[in-house]
């Protein structure tokens, strides 16, 4: 008796079997979804991985790149003094901040053991002026003396580098 008094107590504990009411319309797919967002929650991600080969070929270009502009610069002095640059390209590019400016920077520390903020910003501001490399030299010339004429040369080497490199990029 106590047995069939603990069935029927645990029968009337029991809450009653959920009716399965009628389907909203609109929610039909929300299954589907359901079981697609849980198959993406367990998807698991890759790192991609350009590899080596392909890290390799972008270097490749990139200095197949700067080999064919470097071959357009001359290297005889008055050659590469004649030069034409691009100057709308330099000045919409901002190469003479961005490129130029540490470049002369760490040229004068070279040329001179220690750091000269205003040379720097001066030698910039000349650039930026769309002065010629021979008005630079003379500029220059006394506070570089015999080291002017080469400061001068690789720097308008490498404001022509950087012209011409931006105008391939853009």
């Amino acid at each position: 008796r106590e047995r069939e008094r603990e069935r029927e107590q645990a029968k009337r504990d029991k809450p009653p079997p959920a009716k399965a009411g009628p389907r909203p319309v609109f929610d039909v797919d929300d299954d589907e979804e359901e079981q697609k967002r849980d198959a993406r929650k367990k998807m698991k991600l890759e790192r991609f991985d350009y590899g080596e080969h392909a890290l390799e070929t972008d270097k490749q270009k990139a200095a197949a790149i700067a080999k064919t502009i470097i071959q357009k610069i001359p290297i005889d002095q008055d050659e590469l003094f004649a030069f034409q640059l691009a100057w709308d390209t330099l000045d919409r590019e901002g190469i003479a901040d961005k490129k130029m400016k540490p470049w002369v920077q760490k040229k004068l520390v070279e040329y001179l053991g220690e750091e000269e903020p205003a040379l720097t910003d001066y030698i910039t501001t000349l650039i930026k002026q769309h002065k010629s490399p021979n008005d630079i030299l003379s500029e220059v010339e006394s506070i570089l003396d015999n080291d002017a004429k080469v400061f001068v040369v690789k720097m308008w080497r490498m404001l022509c580098f950087e012209v011409l490199k931006a105008d391939v990029d853009s």
